[in-house]
Formats: structure tokens, C-alpha cells, sequence
């Protein structure tokens, strides 16, 4: 026995002596001098804390006589300090005559490596458990050889099944699969069982309460020692991976859609356009004819000031329909800017059709959109161009329908143009002209004359205005009248106005540097300048302490009805110091309604109504009428346009404060007025 693993005891308990093999004591690392008093308090606190008392139950039934044979696992500690686990079994070998134990016989077995492997294995399971229940798996095995299958809880949860029953038939499954995958299915799986290959295949199932999931099948055949292979799978419910996948599918194709589309208008938008017309081109053939039409909304900038955003929206709504009930299935529509559309005919219509549907947009988009109560009325200006063939340049065609709608503008908008080469050179011949006034303005060359305005009972000059010129290299100095229409249609009058603000404010910088008494200058605002949005902020950028200017604001006739959005910017103005006066009051451009509405500080009686008087004396009546309704607002009045001397005999006794005209004085540089001022002893206190 000492050759042997096992650990061999005996006690006999008539002399309470212990007795053990050396492998008993070599699985304890117990020396073979060491006494072994078995079982004692001091050999018990040897044993794990945790099998102390149950080894120490067990053994004392025995020795009572309770038990003929014991078998129990407990750890011990080696003289090392680790723990050994021992399996110990036991047997009675002699009793007395009451049947009392004598002897005892046991063997110690070391199992601590089967307990690892145990704990392993313990760990290794567990592990297995919470992967399979995190999962979802159902787990099924089919035994051919009975021809069923067993299915575990998890199975008949994924397939709605309550009775409980693991046990079923092999082809059960079959009857839950979705009509629609069931030939697909079913032959892929015997495919897999003849080739003895894995089966991996999703399908769908129909619950018994009717609803349908997405399940993936994973089998594979299990070898046997004399049987036939066991086939075991998983079945796993991925359906909500499938409605993710699908969620996902749609949110990209609504990103793709509106990645292509306008999310106001529902239209294409310049992406799609792009692609449209670039497969397009790569179908045309050398014969094909296709139109490209441009549109742009006019004085739709005036919805937005006056009705806001929303109906500014509202608009652009109600355009996008009725051009695409226009068009109908003839052309695409799209959005390709704030109030920009462009139609894209792939078949040429005739000119005659052209020219129909031109004017019926243009009278459809004409008629007022009710929004919230109010009619926002607009125009339409459209300019197409034709290409046949697959073009060179893709973006020719483009090019020439923005001349042709640059054409319609300039011909007074709400018409519509087709392109020509003609046209071509005229748009050419425009934008140089508007490049040239961008230069100008870069370059200095646009500059201020000053026309003194007098006093009306000392003739002290009292002030000014300062009047645009174009110092011009090679046409000399020019008027407003050569090149402010041109301005207009280049919409560049409001940067002109911007350059003649800055351009006074200097002229005053430098008078106050050489110590100059200057009175108020008055600079022309047009409706453009006055409806940019950036007005307030650049003239509060410019405008200082020792600036003093006044606001002539022209074309006042929209000054009728004022919104807060104006009334906003006139306050911001006046409380910068700026005066705000009227120009051409009287004259059919402004109102009397606007001047109770604006309130402004002076007025402007224009020069049409002063020209009468030297052939027309009662036409100071007609101007006396002016002053009073002028006076009875608080305004101050100044007469301009005075250019003979009959003219100024004539409103010698006319309620006025200054006067502006030829007869007076012509405009002049500003070095001449500074001149005159110095000349005249200008008081600032007349300012």
C-alpha cells in the first residue's frame, strides 16, 4: 500500500490510535516522525473552516456507530499552506457485540486536479449559460434514429409555443415557417443534411397568435459511436435586428431623398438638378433638343420684409405647385435658390409651346397668395435657353438661360426671354458695365459734388447735399443720369449709397481736422439701401460723434404703410443723431400720407413744382398749400430745384427754411464748398 496514491488509515477506537500509510502523510507534506492524533481539535484546525464541521459530523457518526461506510470530499491544508482537496472513504471492519465500531478503515485520495478541472469546467458551463441566455438561443437537437427533436424552453418561447412539450416531431418546425420561405428553407436544409455541411439560413416564422419574426437557423451534425449522427442547432431571433436594418434602410433613403430635394417645396434641388441633367446629356442623341428654363420671383423680397418668413415660405409653397401643374409630366421642376426655379424640358417643346407655358407662369404666379389675411402679390421673370446634342461644356446651357432671365429683368420684369447670341453680347456689355462701377468704387473714382442749401431769410449756408459724380478716366466726370441706371439694374445702388455715406463722413473728418465749421449733409437713401438689413449696422460702424448728415429717403411712396421692421431702423437712425427728411414731397413720388406716418424732420418740396412759377405765378399757391401741411407735421421745408431768378422772387414770402438751386449755387467739389464755408464764416450753431 505505500507503493501505491492512496492515503490509508486506520482507527481503532478501543485505544484511540490513528494509523496512516507514508502517502497519507505525503499528500499533507506531514513528516513520518510527526505524531498523528486523529480526530483532535488540533488535526480539525487543519481542515478548511467550511467542511470543519461536516467531516467532523460524518466521522463521529461513524465512530457512534450511525454509518457502516462514509464517503465525503473536504480540503486540507498542506504544511506548505496551500489546500489539498481529499476524497475519503471509510468503512467499519470490526464491531463489538453491541455492534460498535472497533475498527475503522479509510483511504485518502488527493482530487484537488479533478476539482480544478470541476471548477473549470463549473466556470467554463456557466459562462456557456450566460452567453446562450444573453443571446437568445433556442437550443434543438433532431435524433434520426427516433426521428425527433427536442426543443428547449427558449425554442418554444421564440416560436410562441406554450404547452410546454420538448419532445416533438421533426417536421413541426416546418409548419411555422412563412409560406413565402418555405420551399427556399426546407430545400436549403437538405441540401446541408445530404452534403453533411452546416445549415445557416434566416427565414421567418408565423406565430400562433399571427405575428411574424425573423429567426436564424445554425445547425450542425454531431458524430456518434455506433448511431447515426445527431444533427443540434440554434435557432435565434433576430427580428429586431431585421426592423433595425429596415429603420435604417428607410432613414437612408429619406437622407438620400432630401439630401436630392428642397424641404420646403418638396422639389429637386441643385444636387438633383446636377444628376438629372448630367444623365441626361449622357442619353442625348446628336439630333435631340432639350430646353433648360430659369425662373426667379420678383419682389418677392418684399413678401419677406413686410409678412415675415412664414409667409415668405407660404409663397414659395404655393409657386412650386402651380409650376408643377404647369409643367405637368411635360417637365422637372426645381429649387435651386431662395426664390430661383429652373425647368428642364427633356423633349424641345415649339417655340409656340414655349412662349404659351412662359406666359402662363407668368400669369399664374402673378395672382396673389393669400397668407394669414393678406395678399402677397409677386411677379415671374423667365429666361430659357435650347441645346441639342450632348453638350461640351455642361454648364453652357445654364449660362445662357441666366442671360436670357438677366434679359427679361432688364426688360422691366414679368416677361420672359429666349436666349440669342445677340443677348449674349449685351449681357456681356452689362457686366462690364457693372464691373466698371465696382472698380470705380474701389478705386475712388466715384465721388461727391456738394450743393449749398441757404437760408431762406439771411442766405447763410446752412447745408448741403451731397450729390454722386463718377470721376470717370475716359469719359470724365459723369452725372447720376449716365450711370445710376445701370447701377439699378446691376442692384448696385445700395452699395453706391454705402460708398457716398462713407465718403461724406471722411469729407467731414478731414474739415473737423483743419478746425472747419461744416453744417449737416444730406445723402440720398434709396429703398434698396434702406431695405438691406444691414443698414443700422453700417452706419452705426461709420457714423462718430462729429458727423452730422441727414437721410434724404427717395421713392417714398411705400413709406404709405410702414412696417416694424422700418420703423425700427428710422428710430435706430434718429437715435444715432441722423435727421430724416423727405425728398420730392409734392411731387406724385411722395405722400402726404407718408409724411404723417414717417414724421419726419424736414421735407423737400420737389423742383417739378417750382418750374411753374416763372411762367405760373399761382403756383405758389399750390406751394404755400405744401408748407402748411408740412409746418402742421413739425417739418422743416427746404425749396430746391431754384434755377432762375424769377424763381427766387417768387417764394420770397413762401414758409420755408432753405433753398437749393442753380440760381443760388451749382454743386461743387468739396475743396470749393470747404472754401465757401471758410469764406462765409460758417456758424456750427446753425448746424
Amino acid at each position: 500500500m505505500e507503493h501505491i496514491d492512496l492515503g490509508v488509515w486506520d482507527y481503532d477506537t478501543v485505544s484511540n490510535t490513528f494509523t496512516v500509510s507514508d502517502a497519507w502523510r505525503q499528500m499533507r507534506g506531514v513528516d513520518r516522525a510527526e505524531q498523528i492524533n486523529v480526530p483532535n481539535d488540533e488535526w480539525l484546525n487543519s481542515v478548511h473552516p467550511d467542511d470543519r464541521e461536516k467531516l467532523k459530523a460524518v466521522f463521529r457518526g461513524q465512530v457512534e456507530g450511525n454509518s457502516k461506510s462514509i464517503v465525503i470530499q473536504y480540503r486540507h491544508r498542506h504544511k506548505e499552506g496551500h489546500w489539498v482537496w481529499i476524497l475519503c472513504r471509510a468503512s467499519v471492519m470490526a464491531t463489538d457485540d453491541e455492534g460498535r465500531p472497533l475498527k475503522i478503515v479509510g483511504t485518502d485520495t488527493d482530487v484537488t486536479h479533478v476539482k480544478a478541472r470541476e471548477n473549470d469546467l463549473r466556470e467554463l458551463t456557466g459562462k456557456l449559460q450566460l452567453a446562450i441566455a444573453a443571446s437568445g438561443m433556442g437550443i434543438w437537437e433532431f435524433d434520426p434514429c427516433t426521428s425527433q427533436v427536442h426543443w428547449d424552453d427558449k425554442l418554444l418561447e421564440i416560436y410562441g409555443i406554450t404547452d410546454g412539450q420538448n419532445v416533438r416531431s421533426e417536421d413541426l418546425w416546418e409548419t411555422y415557417i412563412h409560406p413565402d420561405d418555405l420551399a427556399k428553407t426546407v430545400a436549403h436544409t437538405e441540401a446541408c443534411r445530404k452534403s453533411e455541411s452546416d445549415i445557416n439560413c434566416d427565414f421567418r416564422i408565423v406565430r400562433p397568435d399571427g405575428s411574424i419574426r425573423h429567426v436564424r437557423s445554425l445547425a450542425r451534425s454531431v458524430a456518434r459511436p455506433n448511431a447515426e449522427s445527431k444533427l443540434i442547432g440554434v435557432n435565434i431571433d433576430v427580428s429586431e435586428d431585421y426592423f433595425r436594418t429596415q429603420e435604417l434602410e428607410l432613414a437612408r433613403r429619406q437622407l438620400e431623398h432630401d439630401s436630392r430635394h428642397d424641404a420646403l417645396t418638396g422639389l429637386g434641388n441643385r444636387r438633383k438638378l446636377n444628376e438629372m441633367t448630367l444623365d441626361l446629356f449622357n442619353r442625348l442623341g446628336r439630333t435631340d433638343a432639350y430646353v433648360v428654363m430659369h425662373i426667379d420671383l420678383d419682389h418677392f423680397k418684399r413678401v419677406n420684409d413686410t409678412l415675415g418668413h412664414a409667409a415668405g415660405d407660404h409663397v414659395l409653397a404655393v409657386v412650386a405647385r402651380k409650376l408643377m401643374d404647369l409643367c405637368e409630366d411635360t417637365a422637372d421642376v426645381f429649387r435651386v435658390g431662395g426664390d430661383e426655379f429652373t425647368v428642364v424640358f427633356e423633349t424641345r417643346p415649339s417655340d409656340q409651346e414655349l412662349e404659351r407655358i412662359c406666359e402662363a407662369m407668368i400669369r399664374s404666379l402673378s395672382e396673389p397668395a393669400r397668407f394669414e389675411g393678406n395678399d402677397c402679390t409677386i411677379g415671374a421673370s423667365i429666361g430659357y435657353a435650347v441645346g441639342q446634342g450632348p453638350p461640351v461644356n455642361t454648364s453652357e446651357i445654364f449660362v445662357n438661360a441666366d442671360t436670357a432671365l438677366y434679359a427679361a429683368k432688364y426688360a422691366g420684369r414679368s416677361c420672359f426671354r429666349a436666349y440669342s447670341r445677340e443677348m449674349e453680347a449685351a449681357f456681356c456689355q452689362f457686366e462690364n458695365a457693372r464691373q466698371d462701377l465696382i472698380d470705380a468704387m474701389a478705386n475712388g473714382q466715384i465721388i461727391c459734388y456738394f450743393q449749398p442749401q441757404y437760408d431762406a431769410h439771411t442766405l447763410e449756408v446752412v447745408g448741403a447735399e451731397a450729390l454722386v459724380r463718377w470721376r470717370c478716366p475716359d469719359k470724365g466726370l459723369l452725372t447720376p443720369d449716365k450711370f445710376l441706371p445701370q447701377a439699378i439694374e446691376a442692384d448696385l445702388l445700395p452699395d453706391i449709397d454705402e460708398h457716398v455715406l462713407r465718403y461724406v463722413t471722411q469729407t467731414q473728418d478731414e474739415w473737423a481736422a483743419q478746425g472747419l465749421l461744416y453744417p449737416r449733409i444730406s445723402v440720398n437713401i434709396s429703398k434698396a439701401r434702406l431695405d438691406a438689413d444691414s443698414l443700422v449696422e453700417q452706419t452705426r460702424d461709420v457714423l462718430q460723434n462729429h458727423h452730422l448728415i441727414t437721410f434724404e429717403l427717395l421713392e417714398t411712396a411705400f413709406l404709405d404703410r410702414i412696417d416694424t421692421q422700418l420703423a425700427f431702423k428710422l428710430d435706430a437712425l434718429r437715435d444715432m443723431g441722423i435727421r430724416i427728411e423727405l425728398d420730392d414731397f409734392g411731387s406724385g413720388h411722395s405722400s402726404i400720407a407718408a409724411m404723417q406716418v414717417v414724421k419726419p424732420d424736414g421735407v423737400k418740396i420737389d423742383r417739378s413744382l417750382v418750374e411753374p412759377l416763372t411762367t405760373k405765378p399761382s403756383q405758389l399757391l399750390t406751394l404755400r398749400s405744401l408748407a402748411k401741411i408740412a409746418r402742421l407735421e413739425g417739418a422743416a421745408i427746404t425749396v430746391e430745384g431754384l434755377e432762375t431768378g424769377i424763381q427766387l422772387a417768387a417764394i420770397r414770402d413762401l414758409d420755408c427754411d432753405a433753398l437749393q438751386g442753380y440760381t443760388l449755387q451749382r454743386p461743387m467739389p468739396a475743396i470749393e464748398f470747404a472754401a465757401l464755408l471758410a469764406k462765409n464764416g460758417m456758424c456750427q450753431q446753425q448746424a
